[in-house]
């Protein structure tokens, strides 16, 4: 098993060397030719030896799609948490004023009905009326 490990590691080794050397193109008396070496005379020209092509990875597309698709999902319920959010929020505000807006008439009629009562009822309309008034400010002036 070491042996084989060996083996293995000394062809990969002398692959990635081979392929980084260059090609030497020599023209020389018309006459072009290509080598290892570099040219004793003549015109020279070093070539790159183009490395082989990537290898490519199907895997990782799927992962990538994969996880563009699990991005995505996680953005959409992201997102409806908070359209969800603020449909409540809306609603708090919507009974929120409602509710004022009951407040502010019961005071208003409490009001009233203290301006007009009787010399009985005087008192307690007008406790009415000031209790609604400050229902009214502590519920929603605040």
């Amino acid at each position: 098993m070491k042996a084989a490990l060996f083996v293995l590691a000394v062809c990969a080794s002398l692959a990635g060397h081979a392929g980084a050397q260059g090609v030497y193109k020599c023209v020389q008396d018309g006459q072009t030719s290509y080598s290892e070496a570099p040219c004793t005379g003549g015109q020279l020209q070093i070539l790159e030896v183009p490395s082989a092509a990537p290898v490519v990875d199907k895997g990782a597309a799927t992962r990538q799609d994969r996880v563009a698709s699990q991005l995505e999902a996680a953005r959409k319920k992201r997102e409806q948490r908070e359209d969800q959010a603020r449909e409540r929020a809306a609603k708090q505000v919507e009974a929120r004023d409602k509710h004022c807006a009951k407040l502010r008439l019961d005071q208003k009629w409490a009001a009233q009905d203290a301006v007009g009562a009787g010399d009985k009822t005087r008192d307690a309309a007008q406790l009415k009326a000031r209790r609604a008034g400050e229902r009214l400010a502590v519920e929603c002036l605040h």
